[in-house]
């Protein structure tokens, strides 16, 4: 007991000496915490030795990370965010992603490896990216806004991440199972988080009456935070996602300011003890031994992010002149999410050590980041220099044009509001129908020993079902199209209905071959997949290719008389 209580002890004490670090060199508190955690460990002063007490608090810091970004994320924010912002966070994510992965696969790494890599370079880091830009007093520039709700998708897609990845470690069955194990569980963990929303707001009303000290704010928050982070772990997720729910959940309700302030001082304390943590598993060696590999890493996130930020924002949020390259250089940093999804890789036996890996990566990366946006201007004037006006010219007309689609999009009028309201019906029915096809499915395996006569009944019955439920899913999303191209009318100045559903079809091709393409190592990974299937997602990319130039053939025929006609609000 008493090793335990000075390992503690010596943890909380270089909590303070790390703040202390990160803040004389003004950068963000995660800095200095991972350098003396990586100090202490047995890997480098040997200080404290008590690896499972900090493995145990690195766990609890991990729930309490993801409780606090779920205080930050209300439900409702999710669909004030906005289609452009949901678009380039994802895409974001799959591009950088498939980036690292195919980096890696070069350097001549397994898929498993490839995979948790390009994860691990997607994810940006919220703490840094602020902090450093209120340092830099760059705070308030127009580009923030959007890259902050960028972030904000970015960590719902980091706990799905984990949640795949931990529904995958835990996997004892064929992959097919597994993956429907992984669906039921997230769906009765979701369906879990509405119920006690509509329940949680009339307990807390009735308590409130009677008591509404700091204390109850606190034992509720973490009772709930408790509660479903088990939750979660029973139904064989990472207890962070239940977490992230638990934070959401509480942030829903009518005092969610007073939670968050009653809980910031425990979050503090558990958030910086997971840092040391991690800190202590660095190896100083394995940075020595793949000083090479780190380089080219961080080449590719240098890359991925300009190829990802800078492109979509240009082309969706209409970014000009250097804000594709200050969005870029922003979001150079990778994230504490990052640090997550290395310790979860650690499961799986890879063969390398991606904590190490990832810690040095925050590290270099942040110092890039800081650095390199005070060289945005002149980075931007190179770059313009070498690309012809002729071709600028017409990237910015099609930027234009996608650009007041999207703000067409988010205008109040019947249409949009008949597009969200048709898109949340069809996302609800596409759950139903994958739920209805796990349980049909295990009803079919129960009686596949049964009678004859009752399994071919229930046969019929399964396929009148999903087929149903499939006919319905298509009729909505014939209806969300129909309704975009005629969103779409109000940015074509040929207001013709037949042209705008052409472009609105090969950019949704587009999209759908270029997700393929994005996806397809996940897959690879999951089903154990030789790598020679690997060259198709670059024939994925090729089709997506064609698509968007289609589109842009179509676009480029309105946009010399679109600046006259277009009736959008500015961004």
């Amino acid at each position: 007991m008493a090793t335990e209580l000075i390992s503690l002890g010596i943890l909380f004490l270089c909590a303070i000496i790390g703040g202390a670090i990160a803040s004389r060199l003004r950068q963000p508190a995660v800095f200095g915490l991972l350098l003396v955690g990586a100090l202490i460990g047995p890997n480098a002063l040997n200080i404290v030795k008590d690896m499972s007490m900090i493995q145990i608090m690195a766990e609890f810091g991990a729930i309490l990370i993801l409780f606090i970004i779920g205080l930050e994320f209300d439900i409702t924010k999710l669909v004030k965010l906005g289609v452009r912002s949901i678009l380039i966070g994802l895409l974001k994510f799959l591009v950088v992603t498939f980036f690292g992965y195919q980096t890696m696969l070069l350097l001549g790494f397994s898929a498993g490896v490839a995979l948790f890599t390009g994860v691990i370079l997607s994810f940006s880091s919220t703490i840094v990216v602020i902090k450093v830009l209120e340092q830099k007093e760059m705070f308030a520039r127009k580009e923030v806004p959007l890259l902050i709700a960028v972030l904000i998708i970015e960590d719902v897609i980091a706990v799905f991440t984990l949640t795949f990845f931990s529904g995958l470690s835990g996997a004892s069955t064929g992959m097919v199972a597994t993956f429907e194990r992984i669906v039921f569980s997230i769906t009765v963990l979701v369906f879990a988080y509405f119920i006690a929303m509509k329940l949680l707001k009339h307990a807390v009303a009735i308590f409130m009456r009677e008591n509404a000290d700091d204390s109850f704010f606190t034992f509720l928050s973490l009772g709930v935070g408790a509660l479903f982070s088990y939750f979660a772990s029973y139904l064989g997720l990472t207890p962070s996602a239940g977490a992230f729910l638990a934070g959401s959940l509480i942030a829903s309700l009518p005092n969610a300011k007073e939670y968050g302030r009653a809980i910031h001082p425990y979050a503090m304390i558990f958030t910086s003890i997971f840092f040391i943590s991690m800190g202590t598993l660095v190896d100083f060696n394995v940075i020595q031994q793949n000083g090479f590999l780190i380089i080219a890493l961080l080449a590719a996130v240098l890359i991925s992010r300009f190829l990802a930020i800078g492109t979509l924002t240009f082309f969706l949020a209409n970014f000009r002149k250097e804000q594709p390259f200050f969005a870029s250089i922003a979001m150079i940093s990778v994230g504490e999410f990052s640090l997550l999804v290395a310790k979860e890789s650690q499961k799986f036996d890879i063969g390398i050590d991606l904590v190490t890996i990832s810690a040095a990566l925050i590290f270099v990366s942040a110092l890039v980041m800081s650095f390199g946006l005070n060289y945005t201007s002149s980075i931007h004037s190179k770059f313009n220099s070498r690309v012809s006006s002729r071709s600028m010219s017409r990237f910015e007309g099609i930027s234009n044009y996608m650009r007041t689609f999207f703000d067409q999009m988010e205008i109040e009028n019947f249409f949009t509001k008949k597009l969200r309201a048709e898109s949340q019906v069809t996302f609800l029915l596409v759950i139903v129908a994958l739920f209805s096809s796990i349980v049909l499915r295990r009803m079919l395996n129960f009686l596949n020993n049964g009678n004859p006569i009752a399994l071919y009944s229930f046969y019929a019955f399964t396929v009148v079902i999903i087929s149903y439920l499939g006919f319905l899913v298509f009729r909505k999303i014939k209806s969300i199209h129909y309704t975009m191209a005629v969103i779409l009318t109000n940015v074509d100045s040929s207001r013709n209905i037949r042209k705008c559903t052409k472009i609105l079809n090969n950019l949704m091709l587009s999209l759908f071959f270029m997700f393929l393409a994005m996806i397809t190592p996940f897959f690879i990974f999951m089903l154990n997949l030789s790598l020679w299937v690997n060259l198709l997602p670059f024939a994925f990319l090729i089709v997506s290719y064609y698509f968007a130039r289609n589109m842009f053939n179509l676009i480029d025929s309105s946009f010399s008389n679109f600046n006259h006609s277009r009736t959008a609000v500015p961004f």
